[in-house]
């Protein structure tokens, strides 16, 4: 990830071994007037895939989005960081445009949710992939032999690394 001191939370997803630091949850929230606001939740693969799912804007009151984060990131084992919303428009924009470059297409309601973050006006200066390669870890539900055709046509055999089960 391109280093720049005004996004909170750094490190080098390289360095973990486990690979769930290739998957990132971003949480956009938007003011909905005094009292609510609305939420979108993007699930990014970092490494490859980009956008893989999206759940859809939801609007909380105020007093109860503290516990609705908290749900959404329960799964983590660190409590989420909040971001600038530059930040969260480079990760979740930037992984669709790699991913699309992969020949993967983000999760369906991307479109109605991507406004919850802006437009994005640039290039994302964070690097995608692993070690300069798109690294695909299979989740539960892809569809893995199609998701590796779809690699060795796109970049080649030998330019990609993955982990699917036995």
């Amino acid at each position: 990830m391109a280093r720049d001191p005004g996004w909170p939370g750094q490190h080098d997803p390289a360095a973990d071994d486990d690979g769930i630091a290739g998957l990132v949850t971003v949480a956009a929230v938007r003011e909905r007037g005094r009292s609510r606001v609305s939420v979108c939740v993007f699930l990014v693969d970092v490494y490859c895939l980009g956008v893989k799912d999206v759940i859809g804007s939801h609007g909380v009151e105020r007093r109860r989005l503290p516990e609705c984060l908290s749900q959404f990131f329960a799964s983590y084992g660190a409590p989420p960081v909040e971001a600038p919303a530059e930040l969260a428009q480079h990760l979740v924009f930037g992984a669709v445009e790699y991913a699309r470059g992969l020949g993967f297409e983000p999760a369906d309601g991307f479109g109605a949710c991507a406004g919850h973050l802006g437009q994005f006006a640039g290039l994302s200066p964070i690097r995608f992939g692993r070690d300069g390669k798109p690294f695909y870890i299979a989740g539960p539900h892809d569809d893995a032999a199609r998701v590796m055709r779809m690699l060795s046509r796109t970049v080649g055999q030998d330019n990609f690394h993955y982990l699917v089960p036995a």
